[in-house]
This record gives structure tokens, C-alpha cells and sequence, in this order.
């Protein structure tokens, strides 16, 4: 199938200014008002009509950047898929379409799956991981410490509470002890 750029018989490098007169020039060869009085014949006008209709859709879409662009495009797209039908014919694979969805699907799983894995063991090496107050650490085997103070009357440690008037007088010293060891007051 010919190109808008094979219709005004320029390349596909071609200038602004060059595509305008390669199209100047084909409409005075085949513009059906000019080309009429040289010829007698309705079928030769009729294929200088549809010839200069080719002329000017291909000038319209190439002469207009923005519409190049998108032609350029659309051209090198179906080019791609030419070749891609044409290898999966040489390959003897039914459908032309090249690598279809069928033949991807596995692989595309098999990678996903990769990356999920991968990606939720760099998340969880990052992020310290959330326990229950009571519970050891798994990967040590300690108990989780937090801060108290050993009360000297009850001989237990306690946390600080620093609104008690007993804390506030004798100012403890905070050590870091397992938590099931240390008294809350009742609240756990």
C-alpha cells in the first residue's frame, strides 16, 4: 500500500517546503479543472479525480506537523506489525500476531511474581516488624526491654511515672528490664 509520501513522490525526510511543492506541482499535473480540457475522455478524468483526491489528503496530513508526526507513527507501527506477521509465518505459529498474550501470559506471571517477592522482602528488611508487648523476638530469642525502676518499698520494678510523688523524690535511675518482670499497676 502506498504512502502519503509515495502519492506526492517525496521521501520521508523531506522538508515542509519540499512536500508543498512536490503537491503544487501534482495538483497542476492532475486537478480535474486543468487536466480536463487536455483530455477527451471521462475515464481518464475520473482517474485524475481520484488521483488528486489521493494528492490532497496525503498534503493535508503532511503538510500539517502535528498530523505528520501522528502519520509517521501510524505508518512505522503497521510496519512492525508487517514484520511480526511475517516472522510468526516463518516460525509456522498460528494467529500472525508474533508473541501472543497465550505465550506471554506465563512469563509475564513468572516476573511479576519475582518482583512482588522481591519487593516484600526489601519492605520487610526495612521496616521493623510490629509484636505484641509479651512476645519474644523470633530471629534473638530475648525478650522485649523496656525502661523501669525498682521501687524500693514493694521491691518490684516499676514503669516511671513522673506525676508520683514517690518517683519524683527519689529520681531513679531507669534501667532496661524484660517486660513480663515489671509491675504496671494493674493496667497491662
Amino acid at each position: 500500500m502506498p504512502t502519503h509520501y509515495d502519492t506526492l513522490g517525496v521521501s520521508k525526510s523531506a522538508s515542509t517546503d519540499e512536500i508543498k511543492k512536490a503537491y503544487r506541482k501534482l495538483c497542476m499535473q492532475y486537478h480535474p479543472d486543468v487536466a480536463s480540457s487536455s483530455s477527451s475522455k471521462s475515464t481518464a478524468q475520473s482517474k485524475n479525480a481520484d488521483k488528486f483526491k489521493r494528492i490532497s489528503e496525503a498534503y493535508s496530513i503532511l503538510g500539517n506537523e502535528n498530523k505528520r508526526r501522528r502519520y509517521n507513527f501510524d505508518i512505522s507501527e503497521s510496519g512492525i506489525q508487517e514484520l511480526r506477521k511475517k516472522a510468526a509465518k516463518a516460525r509456522g505459529t498460528a494467529g500472525g500476531g508474533g508473541n501472543s498474550f497465550a505465550a506471554t501470559l506465563p512469563r509475564n506471571v513468572l516476573i511479576g511474581g519475582i518482583l512482588g517477592i522481591a519487593g516484600v522482602t526489601i519492605i520487610r528488611s526495612i521496616m521493623p516488624e510490629k509484636e505484641n508487648d509479651d512476645t519474644h523476638h523470633e530471629h534473638t530469642g530475648k525478650k522485649r526491654l523496656v525502661e523501669a525502676w525498682l521501687n524500693p518499698k514493694t521491691k518490684r520494678w516499676e514503669k516511671p511515672r513522673p506525676w508520683d510523688e514517690e518517683y519524683q523524690r527519689l529520681q531513679p535511675v531507669l534501667q532496661f528490664v524484660p517486660r513480663d518482670q515489671v509491675d504496671d499497676g494493674g493496667k497491662r
